[in-house]
């Protein structure tokens, strides 16, 4: 917003500013609720992605996909528990990715009592995030550790998985992101 606003770019600061506050408005609404609907996180998480797409000068793209069976209105999650690893596709691998990045979330079904949400990116993948993180020392995440001891202490049998990913080279391709929910 700053930035917009230093080089007077009003409309563009003006259309930020109004994004980010429905950002907040959703995050503080959503997190008066142990658990909300997956179409509200995923709307609230669209809003983030969008934002974190004009800041990066769109660097990446990003696409949510849910087949018509799954019933978003219907299904309740935690507030905010897809946000943490979409941040960290975007700051750890997408941010330092040479070239166009691309994260995709897709939620599937796999019983009446069970999702899987997939978060996948094509950002330069763990390991070489965390060799540029060892530069960063005066920094400690947390919000992937408390995510994952929130999830697991809601529900004994919720897991989350994370994979990375490689080509046929041994490059690094991204990071996926499996989040097995019970609801």
């Amino acid at each position: 917003i700053n930035h917009y606003i230093i080089t007077n770019e009003k409309k563009l600061a003006s259309d930020y500013l109004t994004m980010f506050a429905k950002l907040i408005r959703n995050i503080l609404e959503n997190s008066k609720n142990t658990s909300i609907s997956l179409k509200s996180e995923l709307e609230t998480l669209k809003l983030y992605l969008k934002l974190e797409s004009v800041r990066l000068e769109n660097k990446f793209d990003f696409i949510i996909q849910h087949p018509e069976i799954v019933d978003l209105d219907f299904i309740s999650i935690p507030p905010l528990i897809i946000q943490p690893f979409v941040e960290n596709a975007i700051w750890h691998g997408i941010q330092e990715k040479d070239g166009q990045g691309m994260i995709e979330i897709s939620v599937h079904q796999l019983s009446e009592s069970e999702i899987c949400i997939t978060i996948t990116d094509n950002g330069i993948g763990r390991k070489a995030a965390a060799l540029k993180k060892t530069s960063e020392k005066d920094h400690k995440s947390y919000g992937i550790d408390i995510t994952i001891e929130r999830v697991q202490f809601l529900n004994p049998l919720n897991k989350i998985v994370i994979t990375d990913l490689y080509d046929q080279a041994s490059s690094s391709t991204g990071t996926k992101v499996e989040l097995f929910i019970h609801c």
